[in-house]
């Protein structure tokens, strides 16, 4: 009779998740389309709506239209973004990207505070005066649900693994920001985070098995297999910036990340035009009034990164391949050399697209993430949309 009563306690709780699965992937919706959705009877469906709209998950919208046959007109239901709000943290070398979002991911508030040079406990602390800014401005039922920090290195067990751009001088970020804010905290990799933004907002939602490469000042690949992230054992999935090139005289044996990462070729801009100025907008510049010093690295890199696809799709056989770059961003034209390279070396076609939105790619990952954690739904497909910046 226990274990009756312990499955019907699960059955009703996967079935919860279920009807507020429906309601986050279906910004307006109804029981009754609810019911014909999960196949579940309109008794069932109420019972489920009714304590998901007591706990307040839901905000009613008023009256749909009514069916072809008549009878009376549903009630449209969403998501209640102001249930909760959550925050993403990006650590980054040269800045830090703070994100906060309602429940149904809207951004209340994004902030850029330059950190180059900073030591991590200056970083931490900007962070914790944002946390505590959105505390006192945004107004939600359940207040602030988690926090998601971005780290461009190695996460395993929800613990820094290695950090190669910022030394973290062994603070144990997830036991203070856990001890001073009381919400879950979750630490993941940089790239994950932009292979989970194309899942669950973007072009990467069309396909079961896709890679995200995150080219910044190193290069990771993100990898989602059947609609789920892919780590490895210990956190190293992805990490093929490390991986050595075969192309090329002056390349062979080189890391790919030491050529055709951003900070890679930002430097040797400089090099070449002795100018310590040189920035990625420089090489922008330089690239489109059609410097030919720029345009040989620029291509080399191309050349490179499709080799780089190649060798991961060979191994992954993913459906589609997302690059998120800024530079690529600025300068979308190097995208068609990359695409050239790669049907050159396969002699097949892929899909392979920048990611939009580069600016807040990451940290919309980092939302996702720990909107899936704080609702208890990290194996459930959820969609989110929209990015523009509500400001609280």
């Amino acid at each position: 009779m226990e274990n009756r009563s312990i499955s019907r306690t699960q059955l009703r709780n996967r079935n919860l998740k279920l009807v507020l699965q429906q309601i986050i992937n279906h910004p307006a919706t109804s029981r009754i389309a609810i019911s014909h959705e999960l196949n579940l009877n309109k008794s069932t469906i109420s019972s489920l709506y009714n304590s998901l709209s007591a706990d307040h998950f839901i905000e009613e919208l008023g009256e749909g239209a009514a069916s072809n046959v008549g009878g009376r007109k549903p009630i449209m239901a969403r998501l209640n973004k102001k249930y909760g709000y959550t925050i993403t943290f990006d650590l980054g070398y040269r800045q830090l990207h703070a994100m906060a979002n309602y429940l149904d991911a809207e951004i209340i508030d994004y902030q850029e505070i330059d950190t180059k040079g900073r030591p991590i406990e200056a970083m931490l602390d900007d962070c914790r005066n944002f946390v505590q800014e959105m505390q006192s401005q945004v107004h939600a039922i359940h207040g602030l649900l988690g926090i998601c920090f971005s780290i461009h290195g190695i996460i395993n067990d929800n613990q820094i693994v290695h950090s190669p751009w910022i030394d973290m001088h062994d603070i144990d970020i997830v036991k203070q920001f856990k001890a001073e804010f009381d919400v879950p905290v979750i630490l993941e990799n940089e790239a994950n985070l932009s292979a989970i933004y194309e899942r669950d907002f973007n072009a990467g939602r069309d396909y079961r098995n896709s890679i995200t490469l995150s080219i910044h000042r190193g290069i990771g690949a993100g990898i989602i297999l059947d609609k789920h992230l892919f780590r490895g054992k210990q956190g190293e999935a992805g990490e093929v910036g490390r991986s050595l090139t075969l192309l090329g005289p002056n390349t062979a044996g080189q890391s790919v990340e030491s050529i055709c990462s951003e900070e890679a070729i930002i430097n040797r801009v400089k090099r070449i035009k002795q100018d310590e100025t040189t920035n990625r907008q420089t090489v922008v510049q330089l690239y489109q009034q059609h410097d030919r010093e720029v345009e040989r690295i620029l291509s080399q890199s191309c050349s490179v990164i499709a080799g780089l696809i190649y060798n991961v799709v060979t191994t992954l056989n993913p459906d589609a391949i997302f690059i998120n770059s800024e530079l690529l961003a600025e300068a979308p034209e190097l995208l068609g050399d990359i695409q050239d390279n790669y049907r050159d070396i396969a002699q097949d076609q892929l899909p392979i697209t920048l990611t939009t939105n580069t600016q807040f790619a990451t940290s919309l990952g980092g939302c996702s993430l720990i909107t899936h954690y704080v609702l208890g739904m990290v194996d459930y497909e959820l969609q989110f949309k929209g990015v523009s910046v509500n400001r609280c």
